[in-house]
Formats: structure tokens, sequence, C-alpha cells
């Protein structure tokens, strides 16, 4: 029998920051040197206090189902972080399984959900796989959110707002004014907000607003967060997502059908991460701050112009007039400089000419990356 995807696997797209790395590890397996810049994870090891509590927890039998909810100490400790209650917790196969599952519970079929470009692209595929229409406005120049260009796309099919600061793929960290804004126009149309927080430890310079500031999860807010970026637990798949709890009870339903929860033995080391990990987690900040600082140097003796980044590990700058007409930036910079990073046009049809650095990686990979990718287009 010949298969044919359903249609809404026939319209989704494959992750465009994962297809990057994907064709970089092609031919890194063919024995060619690539300097990897797209890939957002931090190169840093997953500190031991955390991998020894996740050993003694299997050790002290910690490895058999758990609630769909996620394990009571872990729900406890995040509810305290962020002055909540536990039954407004919940714990996900890391934050993209939430954010799935935050939509899956909110979305009837047609329902709209505002995208803010240049955005990470899971975003409109997940609305999609969930039922609901994505609807993107670009942001300004500085990649802050047009606030009269939200307005204008609010219908009477918009049922939600998915803002994420720092941001993917542009770094940008949005104020607290802009934060605000957003709030207000979610409560005066009656929206809920999905605020994407899975990078507020990763910020230089300023101060991170949370959208918990400006907005109740009484009041619609959905907070998505996770210990995959400031703790360096990618391959742990563990994210959380903080709600009202009528919505965390249908969030719980849904994983009792699908994950059931994630893997217990991790969710007992994520408390250590929490309570004994904050030297970690700053001596990582300081890193990334370090070879944030070399990326803009380089990018700066070039002359190329760009949005200075305040949070992530992240660089989203234009190519225009350096590229041959119509190329692919990534699939260009790939062959002929061996440099891998991802192509701006999955973060939004407006940013065809741009890439997005990622400096997760060493400082030797990162001045050696760009380079490369300079000499290329330079001819």
């Amino acid at each position: 029998m010949q298969y044919t995807p359903p249609a809404r696997l026939a319209e989704l797209e494959e992750s465009a920051t994962l297809k990057a790395s994907e064709m970089a590890n092609q031919m890194i397996a063919k024995g060619i040197k690539v300097y990897k810049l797209d890939v957002g994870e931090p190169d840093f090891s997953t500190p031991r206090k955390i991998i020894d509590a996740a050993y003694e927890a299997m050790k002290n039998g910690m490895t058999h189902y758990a609630s769909s909810y996620g394990v009571m100490q872990l729900r406890q400790e995040i509810a305290k972080k962020y002055d909540q209650r536990a039954e407004n917790v919940i714990i996900t196969p890391g934050s993209k399984q939430g954010i799935f599952y935050a939509l899956y519970s909110l979305l009837s079929p047609g329902d709209e959900v505002i995208i803010i470009n240049p955005a990470w692209p899971s975003y409109k595929q997940v609305v999609k796989l969930a039922g609901g229409v994505p609807v993107e406005v670009d942001s300004s120049e500085d990649f802050l959110p047009d606030i009269d260009s939200i307005r204008k796309a609010i219908d009477g099919r918009t049922r939600a707002i998915i803002v994420n600061s720092p941001n993917n793929p542009t770094g940008a960290t949005y104020p607290d004014s802009v934060m605000k804004e957003i709030a207000s126009v979610a409560m005066e149309n009656s929206l809920y907000v999905i605020s994407d927080e899975i990078y507020d430890r990763l910020v230089y310079g300023v101060d991170y607003v949370s959208m918990l500031k400006h907005m109740k999860l009484s009041d619609g807010l959905v907070l998505i967060n996770g210990f995959s970026k400031a703790y360096a637990m990618t391959g742990w798949r563990l994210g959380y997502t903080l709600a009202d709890a009528g919505i965390t009870k249908q969030m719980a339903k849904i994983q009792g059908h699908t994950a059931t929860s994630p893997a217990t033995f991790a969710q007992v080391a994520a408390v250590t991460a929490l309570k004994e990990c904050e030297s970690d987690v700053k001596a990582m900040v300081s890193e990334f701050a370090e070879r944030r600082h070399i990326v803009s140097e380089i990018l700066s003796s070039q002359g190329l112009e760009f949005v200075e980044p305040t949070g992530a590990f992240y660089y989203f700058v234009n190519l225009k007039g350096l590229l041959p007409s119509g190329v692919d930036p990534a699939s260009y910079l790939l062959e002929k400089a061996h440099v891998s990073v991802t192509s701006g046009e999955g973060f939004g049809a407006s940013y065809k000419t741009f890439i997005r650095i990622s400096y997760a990686t060493n400082r030797e990979t990162i001045r050696d990356g760009l380079a490369a990718m300079f000499k290329a287009l330079k001819g």
C-alpha cells in the first residue's frame, strides 16, 4: 500500500533549525570539516550535581511512572520560583511539548494565533498541528514587536498571541514597556498569551522582564520554560508550563494519553538544578557574554550592520548585497565556506536574506567559522 500523509502532515514544514544541522552533519560524516554555528544548544556539559542527583534518584527507585502533572517536588519548587501554586505547574518532555499541549488545550479548529516574526519556526507548525491558523506579523527594524501590527491582526477568530523574549532568532529582549503593551492588548481583547521564556536566564546588560509582571495566570497567561538552555540539559527533555489550573488539567489529560510524563529521575534531578546550580548558570552566561562580544567585534570589523542581541545566544543578520541573487544563504555558506548557519526564511518570509548565527559553541569555532564565512562572501 502506498502511503499518503494526511493533510495536516502534508502541510507541515520540517524544522529549519534542525534541517541546517542535519545538512552539516552529513558533510561531517563524509570527513569534511564544518564550522557549526547553527543549533541553539549549549556546548557545556550538564552540571555534575544534576547528573549525580539523577543517578541517586535511580538508585533510590525513581524509575517508575510519575503523575501526568509531573513529580510533585519539582512542581512545588517551580511554583515557589514564580510565587504560584503547584496546581498551576505541569512538567513536560521539553518546553516544545508544553507549547503543543497548551495550544491543543486552547484552540478549536480555525482559531487564529498571532506570531511575531522573526519567530522560531516550530510555533507556526505547532499551531497548525493543534488545528489553529498562524497569523504572522513582522516586528520593527530593531526586532521589537510592533504593537499596531498586532492590534490590526486581531479579529473575531483570534485566540492567542505567542511571545518569545529573549527571542529566537534575534536575541532581542523585550523591554518592560513592550511586555506591558502586549499584555494590555491581550487582556483588552480576551486573548491568551503564550509566553515562551526558555532563554530568561541568558541576558546581557539588561533586565529581564517576565510576562508574569503584567499578567496573572488567571488573565490568560500561559508561561513556558524549561531546563535545556540555562542548565545545558537539552538531551534531558525537560520543560514546564505555568497556567490556570483549568488549563493544566487539560494539558495533563493530553500528556496522560501521549508521553505519560517525563522521566521521573530527570525530574528529581531538576530540583537540584533549581536549588544548587546557580553558580553553574552564571558561569555559562558569563562565557556566552564573552562569545557575544567576539561575534560583535568580527561583524563590526567587516562593516556589517546588525542589531546587537541582549539575550539568548543568537545573532540575526542581513546578508543582502553580499550573496548572489536568489540563493539560500545557509546552503550557499555551507557549500562555499563549510559554515553551517540557519537561513532566515524559516523564521518568516520577510527574512530571506538573513541568517541566524548561534554562538552556543566554542570561541575557536566562532572565530574560524566567521572568518571562513566572510572570505566566501567576498568571493
